[in-house]
């Protein structure tokens, strides 16, 4: 890896101070991409096709539903510095790295040794880096439910995927957050953030987790936790995976966004429930999104989809709206998002 910045770590890893995620108006985009903190800068938009069109700045090919003229900034509270290693480009601080993996061609008839191959590469890449511990995911795949091989695009991605993590002893333990949507592009691109600090796996008591899945959801499970909770000296964060209508491992809800919506409401509330009831969480306040992405398959399913988020996770003001195919073809919408944790007194 090439020289640190100067925040560099020295004489032994330390935790970034905080990882700030927010949505900001797109005109104040030159002034957000000249601060020496932001670590990346998300932008949505139809006719975006999952370009890199300078490093820390993504261009995500999604047509955005409501939220518009907003980008998402991530910050690492320290002087960052842009680097490209082959396939991956990525802003590290010394504390922090947000890389991406990205593939130009049209996506191959052996998509799942593709994905195998990024991962492979991105793993690789950070073992031999001080960032050890990727915990949070996105993969943006194009055509996701179209078929590879007589395997849908998605299953043959978890196959990939899986080949890749389960090589490392004891993965399921070290299974970052993660979200995979369906985008217009025709090339595939893997998002992350890593860190020297090993994140702490939550589970949704409502679920089984992911990669305990039975062989009707695919050849291989999908590798993911529902969420990773981070310590930082600044506070305690939460990295909500792509969450949806699916209880025990069965989707709920086919054909109904509004109740679907209800029950991603009831998933993401049993995994902020869970963490407020463990170590450090006793009596502390509600968490607190500070941005949220929601994944819409069909537009006019968004005002129901508001409606009832507007009761259920009030995120209308820290959330983006974007047109994306889910996972499953059964399901109509899918939350993801960033929370901050409280600490109590005695912790």
């Amino acid at each position: 890896m090439s020289a640190r910045p100067e925040s560099a770590l020295a004489g032994g890893q330390h935790a970034a101070e905080t990882l700030a995620a927010e949505l900001a108006p797109a005109s104040e985009l030159p002034r957000i991409m000249g601060g020496g903190d932001v670590l990346a800068v998300v932008k949505f938009g139809a006719g975006d096709r999952n370009r890199l069109p300078a490093l820390g700045l993504t261009a995500v090919g999604m047509e955005i539903l409501a939220g518009d003229g907003r980008v998402e900034v991530w910050r690492g509270g320290a002087p960052a510095a842009c680097r490209q290693r082959g396939r991956i480009s990525y802003r590290e601080n010394g504390q922090l790295l947000f890389g991406h993996w990205r593939a130009d061609e049209a996506v191959p008839a052996e998509f799942d040794r593709m994905v195998e191959q990024a991962y492979t590469e991105i793993l690789g890449f950070l073992r031999a880096s001080p960032y050890r511990y990727p915990f949070r995911f996105w993969n943006y795949i194009p055509d996701i439910h179209g078929s590879t091989r007589g395997l849908e695009r998605y299953k043959a991605f978890c196959v990939g995927r899986h080949a890749a993590l389960a090589r490392r002893p004891g993965f399921e333990k070290l299974l970052p957050a993660a979200s995979a949507v369906g985008t217009e592009s025709s090339g595939l691109l893997i998002s992350f953030i890593a860190s020297p600090v090993k994140p702490a796996q939550i589970e949704n008591p409502r679920q089984v987790s992911a990669f305990h899945y039975p062989p009707l959801h695919g050849p291989r499970s999908p590798l993911f936790s529902r969420a990773v909770v981070m310590h930082w000296p600044g506070g305690r964060q939460l990295y909500l995976s792509g969450t949806a209508s699916i209880t025990g491992h069965t989707t709920r809800h086919p054909g109904d966004a509004a109740a679907q919506a209800e029950e991603t409401c009831c998933n993401i509330r049993a995994v902020l429930d869970r963490v407020r009831r463990g170590p450090g969480g006793h009596g502390t306040p509600p968490p607190r999104a500070s941005s949220l992405r929601v994944y819409v398959r069909v537009p006019e399913h968004l005002g129901s989809v508001r409606e009832v988020l507007r009761d259920g996770l009030d995120p209308l003001e820290t959330a983006v709206y974007v047109k994306a195919d889910i996972c499953r073809s059964n399901l109509l919408l899918e939350i993801e998002g960033v929370y901050a944790l409280s600490l109590d007194a005695s912790s």
